[in-house]
């Protein structure tokens, strides 16, 4: 089964998650349920996610025009 493959190849470091979600036909989200259910546990932390999080306002947070 091609979820079977993908997950495999993803948990072996081989492939993205995204690249898992495409072998597998499925979305990201999909594919996360999917691992999830095979038993996979990730090792991002929340505190990664919170960088994360926090990166991304920055970065679409509207950008403050100098007045000259």
């Amino acid at each position: 089964m091609e979820k079977d493959k993908a997950a495999k190849m993803y948990m072996e470091g081989k492939i993205s998650i995204s690249g898992a979600a495409e072998t597998a036909k499925l979305t990201i989200p999909e594919t996360v349920d999917y691992l999830v259910c095979k038993g996979f546990k990730s090792e991002y932390s929340m505190e990664d996610f919170r960088r994360g999080v926090n990166l991304l306002e920055k970065k679409l947070s509207p950008k403050k025009q100098k007045i000259r």
